[in-house]
């Protein structure tokens, strides 16, 4: 690899890196995409990560701070995080990290969408159930987020 290849190699990286936060295999998808030879940017690529530029720490945190404030669950930003092979010991980290009430953004993300009210029908009921599975929510949250009503 000649060094002007290499410069186009870390500028590219430096350009993704500078917008927003990028898993390892996002990087390598993209660089492939671009053309690049997978073992002329491999060795850039690990420096990148060696001197902590790149994170899949930092990556998991803005995907589970980027999830809540869409209100997603816990199970939709794993699985939005295994998507990039991001170690699950990383996105638990980040979540215990972030502090979020899965519970209370069960309720909230419940409330937004169907109101407070107690449900009594079944089929409201589990059309709420769904809705809050699809987010990514774990049952206890959504028992919790269904059981809780506006007096």
């Amino acid at each position: 690899m000649t060094d002007s290849d290499r410069k186009i190699i870390m500028d590219s990286i430096t350009r993704m890196l500078s917008r927003r936060e990028h898993a390892y295999d996002e990087l390598i998808r993209k660089l492939q995409q671009k053309g690049f030879q997978h073992n002329a940017f491999i060795p850039v690529l690990d420096e990148y990560r060696e001197a902590g530029i790149q994170s899949d720490a930092r990556f998991a945190e803005m995907k589970v701070r980027a999830g809540a404030a869409k209100g997603h669950g816990p199970g939709r930003v794993k699985m939005d995080c295994q998507q990039w092979h991001i170690d699950e010991s990383l996105v638990e980290q980040a979540m215990r990290e972030n502090e979020i009430d899965w519970f209370e953004l069960a309720l909230q993300v419940r409330a937004k969408k169907f109101g407070v009210n107690r449900v009594t029908e079944r089929e409201l009921r589990y059309k709420q159930m769904r809705f809050l599975q699809y987010r990514g929510f774990y049952q206890d949250h959504i028992d919790y987020a269904l059981s809780v009503a506006e007096d």
